[in-house]
């Protein structure tokens, strides 16, 4: 749960970015964990264990909320200056405290309790999947500094449950203390979020958080996205509303009339409208509307002043719906979300729109961004279903034969759509130049897609009106393309490119259609450009390009997964690797390589499929969070069960089945790569309950199979060479660690379902590894198990 929650602090008070460093911190805690224990056996050998335990117990309770206090104090920019990576090193030690000081109590639990290890790796097991099934409500109650503190207080207790008989009145007394200090320092704001970025300065009218966003009112204007400068009229009063300080909406002031907000027909993300009517007058047809991320109800009351019949809404995130709009601003915002022919929905956009019988004359999505990291997000670094060629096929065919689909997006970012409107037209068997108009105003530009080709009247209604805005057009069929001298030629380039795969080739920055299978749409960096990656290229002969863009900060993903990549590489050889060579490295023998690059590779492996998992999961659950949730329960339960039932395998043939377990996990990790999009595309329209089972039938019986090839390696190598069991878990951990990165690197260039695929040549190396093992025929049935294992 900590985990997790940290996921939640790190989007809100730095970028989405940084947030997924919360799943390398756990892990790397808990593998320089297992190492300390390990040093430490000599001179803890008098110790009684429930001295050790309640010890460290307690000093997790304590460590937790002092680097609570601290980390959400702490900013980083998106600069790598020496300084801000500094603070992103302090920030990982001081994140990892909690999980060495608690993974520490688990590694003394089961190695000083070996004859019963069964049951404690049975608890610990057991603890872990709880944690899963309690993220949501406690985030939802607590909010993310609140569930960090609430298992703080859990450590506390289990310090007490820990302590001899003779010492418990004394801990119960420290836990008391240490509840009420917790308590009142709270009160006091030591564990609030009080600042967060870009809003430092700015009041604060309402706050809350869930299990995946920190939703954020201010008493700050914000002014209008794309408005024509040919307005000079008076706008509403508005407020500022966001998800994790990133992702802004605004909160207009609305009384019921119309005419007070007349001004959004000046607005460039209306301007799909003026195909079906004129504000103030009625609408030759009537004609229905989709919104996808109503937010603070802009785009809803632009569909209700061109006269739509009836606009349906889909937002995501209940606090805005329930709590903001619908509450707390309801009187403020003139009621929109519940005023006649407005039906507003909370649910993911994707999934509704999938499973919706309604067909549409126009769907709008205006900048939905997703630049806020949920807690699945945090392995994703802003994945976005909304965006995919898929996606798009499911919007097509949801709209009228007259329908368009409008999605406005930032004019750095917006050349993505129409690759991908490019892709979606081919699998129709169409070509969008004929039904595709992109319309331009300062820093924004609006894309209306039409699912059979524009009239002649209705690209005069669109060449009019933004003849008559000032809006520019980038592109309309029909039209001349105009020559603008900057990177706006490339929207018409790509248009009329003759080989549009050419021109993805040729072009700086990764453009290609974003699909289910990789969804990172707001990842453009190619990686043979990058600054890291470029110079040594350059040395081998490759021809790279520095691209010029002035929006390129929002690609930064892949300089803050390599910087991390570093960081941890760093720490892991500081903290893991090197302590073990400095004390055990004549433990190593003869036959030392093969048996620890076993256990790196299923380290690495585990986390490779793990994080492909997570993504697959998203968009049949509907949000990262129940992926999150749903993925690791699932995988926790079957890995558990997984090494319970390896433990009463013949000790003759453990290594066959570790064998056997290793290229199983391989053929259904490469059975998921292939058949799993069909699945979640056939399973998307399901009731979310159906759609839950599915994931957890699909992933717990695999799970069990994963979670034989570690314990059972252990069996082996404790009985050939126990010298080598600390070095082992040192090498399982801190590929754990550098796979959990590595999983998102993969992804972000090649897909999920080559991380599936290399998470399968893991297992298989694995596999392969173990055959030419020598056969050792005793083997201990009982081993160390650290809590790093999964």
């Amino acid at each position: 749960m900590t985990e997790l929650s940290l996921t939640r602090i790190f989007s809100v008070t730095m970028y989405y970015h940084f947030a997924f460093m919360a799943i390398s911190i756990a892990l790397f805690g808990l593998s320089a964990s297992g190492v300390y224990v390990f040093l430490m056996r000599d001179r803890w050998r008098d110790v009684p264990d429930e001295r050790l335990l309640a010890a460290h117990a307690f000093a997790y309770a304590i460590v937790t909320v002092l680097a609570l206090a601290v980390l959400v104090k702490l900013r980083v920019g998106l600069t790598y200056t020496p300084s801000n990576i500094a603070i992103m090193s302090l920030m990982y030690l001081l994140a990892a405290l909690p999980f060495f000081t608690g993974g520490a109590a688990v590694s003394l639990a089961i190695s000083r309790f070996r004859a019963n290890v069964n049951a404690v790796y049975a608890v610990d097991l057991l603890g872990a999947g709880a944690g899963c099934l309690l993220l949501m409500p406690a985030l939802n109650r607590l909010g993310a500094p609140g569930a960090i503190v609430a298992s703080a207080l859990l450590g506390s207790l289990a310090a007490v449950c820990f302590a001899p008989a003779g010492a418990r009145r004394r801990y119960s007394i420290l836990a008391a203390a240490f509840v009420a200090v917790v308590v009142a320092v709270g009160t006091a704001g030591a564990f609030t979020v009080s600042s967060t970025k870009g809003h430092e300065n700015h009041p604060v009218l309402f706050s809350k958080w869930n299990s995946f966003s920190r939703i954020g009112v201010y008493e700050q204007p914000y002014g209008a996205w794309s408005l024509s400068d040919r307005y000079t009229g008076p706008l509403p009063q508005t407020r500022l509303m966001d998800i994790d300080s990133a992702a802004g909406t605004q909160i207009l002031k609305f009384s019921g009339n119309l005419a007070d907000v007349s001004y959004l027909q000046y607005e460039l993300t209306a301007l799909g409208y003026r195909l079906f009517g004129s504000p103030g007058a009625a609408p030759a047809a009537p004609f229905d509307a989709l919104v996808i991320g109503t937010g603070g109800g802009r785009d809803l009351l632009s569909a209700l002043v061109f006269g739509a019949s009836r606009v349906d809404g889909v937002e995501i995130n209940p606090i805005i719906v329930n709590d903001v709009m619908r509450d707390r601003f309801k009187e403020y915002s003139g009621g929109i979300y519940d005023r006649p022919g407005v039906h507003v929905t909370v649910e993911d956009g994707r999934s509704f729109v999938r499973r919706s019988p309604h067909k549409y004359d126009i769907i709008q999505a205006s900048l939905v961004d997703t630049w806020a990291a949920t807690a699945a997000g945090a392995y994703a670094l802003s994945e976005n279903s909304l965006y995919t060629v898929e996606a798009f096929e499911d919007y097509l065919d949801h709209l009228t034969d007259r329908g368009v689909l409008s999605i406005s997006r930032w004019v750095f970012d917006g050349l993505r759509l129409i690759s991908l409107a490019q892709e979606a037209g081919a699998r129709h068997g169409w070509n969008p130049a004929d039904r595709l108009a992109i319309v331009q105003h300062e820093k924004v530009a609006t894309f209306i897609l039409k699912k059979t080709p524009f009239t002649d009247a209705e690209r005069k209604t669109l060449a009019d009106a933004a003849a008559a805005l000032g809006f520019a057009v980038l592109y309309m069929p029909g039209m001349p393309a105009t020559a603008f001298d900057d990177t706006r030629d490339d929207y018409s380039r790509l248009m009329l490119a003759p080989d549009r795969h050419a021109f993805y080739a040729r072009y700086p920055l990764d453009v290609t259609p974003t699909t289910d299978d990789r969804p990172f749409f707001f990842h453009t960096t190619k990686l043979r450009n990058h600054s890291f990656v470029a110079p040594w290229l350059r040395l081998m002969g490759v021809h790279v390009e520095r691209p010029e863009n002035p929006g390129a900060w929002a690609t930064g993903g892949l300089t803050a997964l390599l910087v991390l990549l570093a960081i941890s590489s760093f720490l892991i050889v500081l903290f893991i690797l090197g302590p073990l060579a400095l004390t055990s490295r004549g433990a190593l023998g003869s036959g030392w390589f093969r048996s620890l690059v076993y256990f790196a590779c299923l380290g690495g492996a585990f986390m490779l499929i793990e994080v492909a998992l997570l993504q697959r999961f998203v968009l049949l659950l509907g949000h990262p969070v129940y992926s999150l949730t749903v993925t690791l329960f699932s995988l926790l339960l079957g890995t558990g069960l997984g090494s319970v039932l390896s433990r009463r395998v013949n000790e003759s043939r453990v290594r066959r089945t570790a064998i056997v377990a290793c290229f199983a996990v391989a053929l259904v990790a490469l059975l998921w790569g292939s058949v799993l999009p069909a699945i979640v595309q056939a399973a998307i329209a399901w009731p979310l309950a159906l759609r839950i089972a599915l994931a957890v039938a699909l992933m717990a019986p695999a799970g069990m199979v994963m979670g034989i090839p570690l314990p059972a390696g252990m069996r082996l190598l404790a009985a050939a060479q126990p010298e080598l069991v600390a070095w082992a878990w040192g090498m399982n951990g801190a590929l754990s660690v550098l796979g959990a990165i590595l999983a998102v690197f993969v992804a972000m260039n090649w897909g999920f379902s080559v991380t599936l695929l290399c998470g399968a040549v893991l297992y298989a190396v694995a596999a392969l590894l173990m055959m030419r093992s020598t056969p050792r025929t005793a083997v201990i049935s009982t081993v160390v198990t650290p809590p790093a294992a999964r």
